[in-house]
This record gives C-alpha cells, structure tokens and sequence, in this order.
C-alpha cells in the first residue's frame, strides 16, 4: 500500500513541479516583453514568480526524501558498527517524521488563522491562506514518505531512493 501511495506521490509531484515551473517561466517571459516591447509591466507578475518558488521550494522537500537529497551525516555510520548504524538510520528517519508532523501541524495552524484573517495578497488580491496551504501538503508528502523508509527498514528491506539517471539527460 505504502509503495502505491509513494509511485502516487511521484507523479503528483513530478506533475506540480512541472506546472509550476510553467508558470513561473511564462509569466517572466511576458513580463520582460511586457516590459521592453510594450513598456507597460503586470503588477502581479513578481508576486506570482514569488509564490510558485515558494511552492516549489516546499514540494521539493518531499523529492528530497524520496532521492535522498536531504544533507546528512555520512561519515559517523561509517565509524560505528552495524547494529548502531541501523539505530541512527532508524533514529534519522523517527526524527524526520517528526519534523513532518510539525510543518502539518503548525503549518495547518496558520493557513488557517490566515484563512480566518481574510489576508490578501497585495497584488493579486487572492488569499494567503492558499499559498500557505503548501506547508501542510509538504508536511504530509514529507511524512508519507518517512513512513515508507521506516516501512521498509521494518520488514527488513533495505529503503533504496530513487537514483537519478544522468546518461539518459542528453
């Protein structure tokens, strides 16, 4: 069950990082040509570039995980024996969990304060409380995916990350 929701959780962020990144290069390019050709700027297009890095940002953290790109400790696993090393995975993996938990909670607690606050943007005059909403969806993808590593150390599976295939990138 756990290796579906992840194959899932895949594809919606591959899907989200893609869409945003869309976004954000389109909404750049017309605002140079709206600038330099037509002399006339968007207002919204510096908040809108603002907000999908910041989505993108977040969203990342969970393909971290995934690839196992989060900065660690290499060297100290190294110097202490199996068992121990095992106990430090499984206590980076707890620890990492909790962190999840925190971006959904508190993250889930000012997306909705902000909600309540009816905060707006100053540009695009949508609420902030939706650009919020990142932080507890980037918890939770964060969570599933410990959830997954500590699945798999569990049952006795060594948790291989996904590698990422540079010969087939051009």
């Amino acid at each position: 069950m756990l290796a579906g929701i992840n194959r899932c959780l895949d594809r919606v962020e591959s899907f989200a990082m893609i869409v945003l990144m869309l976004v954000a290069t389109c909404v750049a390019i017309v605002q140079v040509i709206a600038r330099y050709v037509f002399n006339n700027s968007l207002y919204w297009s510096e908040e809108t570039v603002l907000y999908t890095l910041i989505m993108m940002s977040f969203l990342t953290c969970s393909m971290g995980v995934r690839y196992a790109a989060h900065i660690c400790v290499e060297v100290l696993p190294l110097m202490v024996g199996p068992r121990l090393a095992r106990g430090l995975r499984y206590l980076a993996c707890i620890l990492g969990l909790a962190f999840a938990v925190v971006l959904v909670y508190y993250g889930g607690r000012l997306a909705i304060n902000t909600l309540n606050m009816n905060q707006l943007s100053p540009a695009m005059r949508i609420p902030v409380g939706y650009v919020y909403m990142v932080i507890p969806v980037s918890g939770t993808f964060m969570g599933l995916r410990y959830l997954w590593i500590l699945w798999s150390m569990l049952t006795g599976k060594e948790y291989q990350p996904l590698a990422i295939d540079m010969s087939s990138a051009g």
